[in-house]
């Protein structure tokens, strides 16, 4: 890297429009993390870097700096995209609204937790291998665990995925009614659960606590023995409760995501109860019931 201009291996995560025929490109790149980068004329009609600018096309840019004063903030500086050649797009992911969706997710994810100015290749990497799980989904019912399991990688590159395996605090066996506390970190046995009283704090059914326990396999068998789509739709907002903690902010994809399944999930016969007459996490239950000793249990 010399001079006005650099290289970088980069996948387009967000684009805004930038006056009439502009656009600023929000990118993860493998060498220097996020970047902001003006990509011109990308929205006048032929241009070559139209297609380039799309989100989730990864490319070989050559970049431009920007003058900016030493003390401005690294996510605010505005760049330019010189050269851009596409070397990897993700076609498929729009083939149904679950697929899209669930690649925003993980893109609004991932722009969370890059950092700028710093070496990005393992958050670029594992994205990019879970995009091409998603894009390889052969129908949206597959698209939710796929989802899932991403977040959950992203989360434990981060430093802050839950246990799931064990009791947080005890590191015992799971056995019996299982609990979730996100400000905790994971998964809370029954006696931790009286003995420490973290709150707030979720009750976890049989079904969601076997989609948590798959999580940290590198790969997850979404094909065989597959568990109910509420069970994973739980999954995923116990995940995402650990990262809105941490983050201090919503996922706006959320929203989305739930409004794909929800007529699936309408069709799906679930059991209220994980067996031992608990409410099961995930369902369509009221948000809060009171818990023992005077505390709440909120459902997801």
């Amino acid at each position: 890297m010399s001079g006005r201009t650099y290289r970088v291996t980069g996948i387009n995560l967000k684009g805004i429009p930038l006056g009439e025929s502009d656009r600023i490109i929000t990118i993860l790149t493998r060498e220097q993390g996020l970047i902001r980068a003006v990509a011109k004329g990308s929205r006048k009609q032929p241009s070559k870097l139209g297609g380039r600018m799309e989100q989730f096309v990864i490319n070989d840019l050559l970049i431009a700096r920007g003058r900016w004063p030493a003390q401005t903030d690294a996510s605010q500086r505005l760049q330019r995209i010189a050269q851009a050649e596409t070397l990897q797009s993700f076609p498929r992911l729009s083939r149904s609204l679950a697929h899209l969706t669930a690649a925003q997710y993980l893109a609004e994810v991932t722009l969370i937790l890059a950092l700028s100015d710093q070496t990005q290749d393992d958050l670029f990497v594992l994205l990019v291998e879970h995009l091409e799980r998603l894009e390889q989904a052969p129908d949206p019912q597959v698209v939710l665990p796929l989802l899932t399991h991403g977040l959950y990688h992203l989360l434990a590159l981060a430093g802050f995925a839950p246990q799931v395996q064990a009791c947080h605090y005890c590191r015992g066996e799971l056995a019996g009614d299982v609990f979730f506390s996100p400000k905790s970190g994971g998964m809370v046995c029954e006696p931790c659960r009286v003995a420490q009283r973290p709150n707030p704090i979720s009750l976890v059914s049989a079904v969601v606590l076997g989609a948590l326990g798959s999580l940290p396999n590198p790969t997850l068998p979404v094909l065989e023995d597959a568990l109910p789509l509420a069970a994973w739709l739980g999954t995923e907002r116990l995940l995402r409760r650990i990262l809105e903690h941490h983050a201090e902010r919503e996922i706006r994809s959320a929203g989305l995501l739930a409004s794909c399944y929800a007529v699936a999930l309408s069709e799906e016969s679930v059991p209220l109860s994980n067996g031992q007459g608990s409410p099961d996490v995930g369902m369509a239950l009221p948000e809060v019931f009171a818990g023992q000793n005077g505390g709440n249990l909120k459902k997801l």
